[in-house]
């Protein structure tokens, strides 16, 4: 005993939370968990104060300041400079950022560094294997029909449309919602589930994935009001979050395709519309559970290129830009070029087919990207000549 006493402070109040709270890092790699405590501070305004704190009239001492010695120079006194005026400032501004600009743009070789970092730390995100077995039959890992998982693949497409559609009450980033995907395909994996509280899986590992990739990250009060869950109390729900966070042995950052695209749209310079293109092959891919049997570079080098050559200008040759593209990105791949070249273009037609079967479908992901906003990337056509070519190099 050290003889400490426990002091309780009028006006402050300890509330404990059962919420995993996880750190945000720049590394896709690198993550802190811990438990927190939510310390909210209430002011009561009916507490008087009792005890006066008086403070002693002390004089102050005089400091008895030298006289300062002026030093006899002959130079003299520099002229006052005229205060910079606004153009000025601006235009000092613009030289600034012009060396900065100048500094970035050789930068490349520690562009293709980070991503080859980036490629060291991927991990294959795997396939649910209860979606690969025929009609869904146990498997020798779970051979009790009772515990074995009854969700069939338009079930997961389901839910994660479900969540897909939910982007703006969220307020999520493209990054959360992939990173989402892949946590819930982890979870499959890995864990039994029914099919009745699959939905309930994939909201709590878009909050997961929110915790690493959001500054304002969701919480499980925000998933209960925009109703992607619903009649679940919340410390269920918190239950559910750890259980789901002790399986994956808190390793729940993995790069996803997104993470991959993002290097090479910035390195091929893409505008706008490529860009919004390449996200949308990307999102149309987590629909295709069988696009998870390819490596996430894989899957990003292909929506790329796609994209580029779906936005081919009027009077160019599609099958030119495709070829074009494909040599500017050469620098991302390693010695396995051909093989994961040819991975590309399966990809390629099965994200093509996915392109043409969307609006029959008109999916959450199909009206978003319908939009303005998203330059009606959805909405564009496909050109012959690419279908052909991608056929001809099927055979």
């Amino acid at each position: 005993m050290n003889g400490r006493t426990t002091v309780l402070i009028p006006g402050y109040s300890r509330k404990e939370s059962t919420e995993t709270v996880l750190s945000n890092s720049q590394s896709p790699s690198f993550v802190i968990f811990r438990t927190s405590s939510e310390i909210s501070e209430k002011i009561d305004d009916e507490i008087e104060i009792i005890h006066e704190v008086k403070i002693r009239n002390v004089e102050k001492r005089v400091l008895v300041k030298s006289p300062k010695c002026r030093k006899e120079t002959n130079e003299s006194a520099p002229k006052k400079l005229k205060k910079e005026s606004a153009i000025g400032d601006y235009g000092c501004q613009i030289r600034e950022n012009e060396k900065r600009m100048k500094a970035i743009t050789g930068l490349h070789i520690d562009l293709l560094e980070m991503y080859t970092i980036l490629c060291l730390s991927a991990s294959l995100i795997p396939v649910p294997h209860t979606l690969l077995s025929n009609d869904n039959a146990p498997s020798s890992r779970y051979s009790d029909s009772k515990t074995c998982s009854n969700f069939s693949i338009e079930d997961r497409k389901r839910v994660l449309l479900k969540v897909f559609a939910s982007r703006h009450k969220l307020k999520v980033s493209s990054e959360t919602l992939h990173l989402g995907a892949a946590i819930l395909d982890k979870c499959l994996d890995r864990m039994t589930v029914r099919k009745e509280t699959l939905g309930e899986l994939a909201a709590v590992s878009t909050a997961i994935a929110s915790k690493v990739e959001d500054i304002n990250h969701l919480t499980l009060g925000n998933l209960i009001e925009t109703k992607l869950i619903e009649k679940r109390p919340l410390k269920m729900i918190a239950s559910l979050e750890r259980l789901v966070l002790v399986s994956l042995s808190f390793k729940v950052t993995t790069p996803t395709p997104l993470n991959f695209a993002t290097y090479m749209l910035v390195h091929l310079s893409a505008p706008q519309l490529k860009r919004n293109l390449t996200h949308y092959f990307l999102e149309l891919s987590i629909l295709y559970v069988h696009n998870r049997l390819f490596a996430s570079d894989v899957v990003a080098y292909a929506a790329t290129c796609l994209a580029f050559a779906m936005a081919t200008e009027p009077g160019k040759s599609v099958s030119k830009v495709l070829r074009e593209t494909e040599f500017e990105l050469r620098v991302f791949t390693d010695k396995n070029y051909l093989v994961k070249r040819k991975q590309s273009q399966e990809v390629m037609r099965t994200m093509l087919d996915l392109f043409v079967v969307a609006p029959a479908e008109n999916h959450s992901i199909f009206r978003e990207y319908s939009t303005n906003r998203q330059n009606n990337v959805a909405l564009r056509q496909i050109d012959p000549s690419l279908q052909e070519l991608l056929r001809i190099d099927s055979i």
